[in-house]
């Protein structure tokens, strides 16, 4: 059985946030821009400009900045 739809965390889209922090730290920019885009895109309406993601949207734009 499927989480239901207010359970955004433990899908796929959602886990390319963590990816994208990830492959940051790792200097891998492209790969992480890729994941952030991604995870950040797939969130629910409401959420995409949560404060809670702002750590993200700062690391899209360092590994942009750094591509």
């Amino acid at each position: 059985m499927p989480p239901p739809a207010t359970a955004y965390w433990p899908t796929p889209e959602f886990n390319r946030l963590n990816m994208g922090l990830c492959t940051l730290a790792l200097k891998r920019y492209d790969e992480a821009a890729d994941h952030l885009t991604f995870g950040l895109a797939a969130l629910p309406d409401d959420l995409r400009d949560a404060l809670w993601t702002r750590e993200h949207r700062e690391a899209l734009r360092r590994a942009v900045e750094a591509r």
